[in-house]
């Protein structure tokens, strides 16, 4: 198994031999960076405030996925998460399938409900593929649970368990670290409904 924080010529190389990598790629991916995630849930109405941040509210984990067997967790991103997920980088899945179902799956404003991911599996050109925007490589002497979710991610790539059924070209990851998902224009010079006149009891 090879680690990398792009998908380099090096890392594409690797995956050409049907070999495995791990993409890192805290801080670096574009298409998802105009999200941002605090652990605190969206800000009670982003709408009347031009998308102020954080822009999701919670994160689904599917609790049952063999990831997960060394880090022990709820269906959400309950407390022991918090590390992972406060102000932590997440990915914009829009090219992705749409019945793909990534095991992190952080939930976006109700406003705008982009389909978001902080790890995905996939095969790439005949190789195994694991990319993660959590951050599990700094500092991890101060850092228990990211420390535990590096090892818990390393054991599911290097056990039988590990056979993505997604295919994805490289460019597919690529683009990840190269485009922009379109800006949400959530201003409007309309009244919110609540505070529209009533006309419909008037004499």
């Amino acid at each position: 198994m090879a680690e990398f924080t792009e998908l380099t010529d090096e890392a594409l190389a690797v995956l050409r031999r049907g070999g495995t990598v791990l993409l890192t790629a805290a801080g670096k991916v574009t298409l998802g960076s105009d999200i941002r995630q605090d652990y605190l849930p969206v800000f009670w109405n982003t709408s009347w405030f031009k998308m102020k941040p954080p822009h999701t509210t919670g994160c689904v984990v599917e609790a049952g996925h063999p990831l997960f067997r060394h880090f022990p967790t709820d269906d959400w991103g309950n407390l022991n998460w918090w590390e992972l997920l406060n102000r932590a980088q997440v990915m914009n899945l829009e090219a992705l399938p749409m019945s793909y179902q990534p095991p992190i799956q952080p939930i976006d404003t109700w406003h705008v409900s982009r389909k978001l991911g902080m790890l995905i599996e996939a095969q790439v050109a005949g190789g195994r593929l694991l990319m993660t925007t959590m951050d599990i490589t700094n500092r991890l002497d101060n850092r228990p649970v990211a420390a535990q979710m590096r090892r818990a991610i390393l054991a599911y790539m290097e056990s039988d368990d590990f056979r993505p059924t997604l295919r994805l070209a490289p460019d597919d990851i690529r683009d990840f670290y190269r485009r922009k998902a379109r800006p949400v224009d959530m201003f409007t010079n309309e009244s919110p409904d609540e505070l529209k006149p009533n006309f419909a009891n008037q004499p």
